[in-house]
């Protein structure tokens, strides 16, 4: 995919193009461009656009780029939770957030003021970026990695989502502390409306809002990877089962019949019997 942000990046137009490349897309092309020609050259070049204003991978109220990043995309990692208030403190003026954001900001001002351009900035920053993730990674060792099922079809609209929702459900009915995420090879740009309104029917919120790609962390941190027909190749070898459902268009009832079937023997198999 191709991502676009502003020329003359410092610290969160650095740090989100590592976040990208580390956990988001395996194969990214970044763009930096004036401010003025980010929105018109991100639809010439059908690139995303991130860190700048009225954008969905932009700063919100106190949060920088790289915390839209890690919400757009799911990422639940507890060390890159670490990262991001460190990073988020050294890009805004809340710069005492913690005790590593002053020094991000003095290291990535002089990264700036001595690359050739942004993309040696990146080549040069993104060592450094490794370096704090490992640190982060040290930190937090205590925490367990979160697990969750990954359900994968073709847009990422329908079977995935209504799939993710009812394990969502059925997990925490069992006292399953395993999540859920949702995930096209090929996404739309929004959600089928008759997944949305069947699950309004059973009390259930579809997640995320907006069909999003399968990522690298996806592959590489699932517990189990569920496929509606599409090739998917997880990173670390995990079981990938796959699911023969009815398209949802065709009728919403028979598809959700089997989904949950299957989910309801997904959910007996993690929890082991309880």
């Amino acid at each position: 995919m191709k991502w676009i942000t502003r020329e003359r990046a410092r610290v969160d137009r650095i740090a989100c193009p590592w976040l990208i490349s580390r956990f988001i897309d395996p194969k990214p092309e970044f763009l930096f461009v004036p401010a003025r020609d980010v929105l018109a050259a991100s639809q010439r070049e059908n690139a995303i656009p991130y860190d700048i204003p009225n954008v969905e991978l932009g700063h919100h109220g106190a949060r920088c780029s790289f915390d839209a990043f890690m919400d757009r995309y799911e990422l639940a990692d507890p060390a890159l939770t670490t990262l991001a208030a460190i990073v988020r403190g050294a890009d805004t003026d809340d710069r005492g957030l913690t005790p590593e954001s002053p020094g991000l900001y003095a290291a990535a001002t002089g990264f700036q003021a001595t690359s050739r351009d942004d993309f040696d900035n990146m080549a040069r920053q993104f060592p450094m970026y490794d370096a704090l993730y490992a640190y982060c990674q040290a930190q937090t060792s205590s925490v367990p990695p979160p697990r969750r099922v990954l359900f994968v079809c073709l847009h990422g609209a329908a079977k995935s989502v209504v799939a993710a929702a009812h394990f969502r459900r059925l997990a925490a009915a069992r006292g399953l502390a395993i999540d859920a995420a949702a995930a096209g090879t090929e996404p739309e740009a929004q959600l089928a409306p008759a997944a949305v309104k069947g699950l309004a029917g059973d009390g259930l919120t579809p997640a995320p809002v907006r069909p999003r790609p399968i990522t690298r962390y996806d592959l590489d941190a699932a517990t189990r990877v569920v496929s509606f027909g599409c090739d998917v190749a997880p990173a670390r070898g995990q079981r990938v089962e796959q699911w023969d459902v009815p398209a949802v268009s065709d009728g919403y009832d028979a598809a959700r019949t089997r989904i949950v079937a299957n989910v309801e023997r997904l959910v007996a198999e993690l929890a082991g019997g309880r």
